[in-house]
């Protein structure tokens, strides 16, 4: 059985703290995304109680590189 890994996003808006909850990687970038269009700072992405900058998540698990051995 695989296990389901939920990614959180939060960060700071105009009004307070914003957060959007997504059940895959490239869903948790693009609401990253949304939200610093919309004028989030700080933003984070919880993945597995580890928390990555957009551009780190990115790397790490939407565009992997090759794993080596």
């Amino acid at each position: 059985m695989e296990e389901l890994l939920i990614f959180i996003v939060t960060g700071e808006g105009e009004n307070g703290p914003v957060s959007a909850t997504c059940e895959t990687a490239v869903a948790a970038l693009q609401s990253a995304r949304r939200l610093a269009d919309e004028g989030a700072r700080n933003l984070l992405i919880d993945a597995d109680g580890q928390e990555y900058a957009p551009a780190d998540f990115k790397r790490l698990f939407v565009e992997p590189g090759p794993v080596t051995t």
